[in-house]
């Protein structure tokens, strides 16, 4: 039985995240109809806050002693000085943010070695290093030395067409800590680095690419301070504010695209196809929606769900089936009050720990709580989200506690988002390249297929795998198809 189509528009976008609703504002903005087609239930993909009743008191009242409970966004939650397209979307509606709470010592725990230091590392090193024997710490620092330098020679964008880039993408980033480490912590260090980091997925070394970790570092580089700043109730507000920008009628949720079809020249007879002016048909199990162009903004990954006609090129088809969605999930713990900077502690602390390698004081200072996000990345993983429920949180916090003191075992709340199990999302932070893949199919991230365009965070050439990535590749795909319809 046919769809009945749904009155034609100018763009539709698929897909509700950050990339998604900037690309439909874009398109409006300039004039053009827009619908914007998401299936989950509510807008935000990896961008979502919560307000939990914790403590046996509702969400909205005070904690004893004053304060109240703080909003915990269970996606992304920073932004850094260089992500400049992100802040003018914040500076726009008027989302105040505040400075990461940093102030104190970084923890490291090693092996059964535990200490704290006025330094930090994750990419490059700040302040001072970390109390581990000097041969261990020489050892990182000069493979670091190394690794930036090749950092350096790539270019800017992607770097599939760099002259050495075959050569760097056949090699797994674990060949390389193999080639450059001589020392067990120097080798964890940069597997840390690999897990821990942003635009990585995260991912194992041994699972990604050696030319797509020294692109990611070139593209979204640490020593950018992306954590600089959070957002004074959570990152997790701005996809309403940006629908209701869109307007009534606009968005539709809860309505999974099955099939993109581009017209045949042969399509009399079916009443979803061949609408005057719309060559392009975005079918879902509801409708069919004719407009001239669409904007898939998703994850590669989640795009390989879809049925398109004409069919993909085997490029894209490779690229959607191996350029996997990171295995990560992100628990909020929240206390009565940061407890931790008592000790004289900014609470990040990371290490090789069995199930939590970085955490980090995530706390509002308006809020008065103290609140700490602790990140299950990789292998460790796959081995907790078997566990049960109570098994996972006393897992958590048992690190917590090893990293930070007793006190980590007695929250009020505790909330926990495992990404990999979100169907319309299906992994954080972002997406990873095995080795070989962009050697082979990397012209497919953003090459156009006829009027369908692409875009989400893991198309990004500057920032992948952040909020500002989002932004950035929202807006460019929102003026390659402006250029198209004109």
């Amino acid at each position: 039985m046919a769809l009945i189509p749904s009155e034609p528009v100018d763009v539709v976008v698929v897909g509700g995240g950050l990339s998604g609703l900037v690309a439909a504002r874009a398109l409006q903005k300039a004039g053009r109809s827009v619908r914007l087609i998401e299936a989950a239930e509510e807008l935000g993909g990896r961008m979502c806050r919560q307000r939990l009743p914790w403590g046996g008191q509702a969400p909205g009242e005070a904690l004893a002693g004053g304060g109240s409970y703080p909003w915990v966004d269970l996606g992304g939650q920073w932004v850094g000085p260089t992500q400049t397209r992100f802040l003018a979307l914040l500076d726009r509606h008027g989302i105040r943010r505040f400075a990461s709470p940093h102030d104190g010592e970084t923890v490291l725990v090693f092996g059964e070695s535990r200490c704290s230091f006025a330094g930090f590392f994750q990419g490059f090193p700040e302040g001072q290093p970390p109390a581990v024997p000097s041969a261990d710490w020489d050892d990182a620092m000069a493979a670091l030395a190394h690794f930036q330098e090749q950092v350096a020679q790539l270019p800017d964008g992607h770097p599939h067409h760099h002259p050495a880039a075959a050569e760097l993408d056949r090699l797994s980033f674990q060949d390389w800590i193999d080639a450059h480490t001589h020392t067990p912590f120097a080798a964890w260090y940069f597997a840390y680095f690999c897990r821990a980091v942003g635009f990585l997925g995260p991912a194992e070394p041994e699972q990604v690419s050696l030319l797509h970790v020294l692109w990611g570092q070139r593209t979204a580089a640490q020593g950018e301070q992306p954590e600089q700043e959070l957002l004074h109730g959570g990152a997790g507000q701005l996809p309403a504010l940006l629908a209701a920008e869109l307007g009534e009628g606009v968005v539709r949720l809860d309505e999974p695209v099955r099939a993109v079809v581009q017209e045949q020249p042969h399509t009399e007879g079916d009443p979803a196809r061949g609408q005057a002016g719309s060559p392009v048909q975005v079918h879902t199990d509801q409708t069919c929606y004719p407009c001239r162009a669409v904007i898939v903004a998703m994850p590669p990954a989640l795009a390989g769900r879809l049925r398109f006609t004409p069919e993909l090129p085997p490029d894209r088809l490779e690229l959607q089936q191996q350029m996997a969605m990171g295995a990560c999930a992100k628990v909020l713990v929240v206390y009565s009050r940061p407890w931790w900077r008592d000790q004289g502690l900014s609470g990040i602390a990371i290490g090789d720990r069995p199930w939590v390698e970085l955490c980090a004081d995530s706390s509002d200072p308006e809020s008065g709580c103290g609140v700490l996000a602790a990140f299950v990345v990789g292998h460790r993983h796959q081995r907790w989200a078997a566990l049960g429920a109570l098994e996972r949180k006393q897992a958590v916090l048992g690190d917590l506690a090893a990293y930070l003191g007793p006190k980590a075992l007695e929250p009020l709340g505790y909330a926990e988002k495992d990404w990999p199990a979100v169907p319309f999302v299906g992994g954080a932070f972002s997406a990873w390249m095995p080795p070989g893949l962009w050697s082979r199919c990397g012209d497919a991230l953003r090459r156009p297929h006829g009027r369908v365009f692409w875009a989400g965070t893991e198309v990004a050439e500057r920032w992948p795998g952040f909020f500002e990535g989002a932004v950035r590749s929202g807006e460019e795909a929102a003026l390659a198809v402006l250029k198209q319809l004109d």
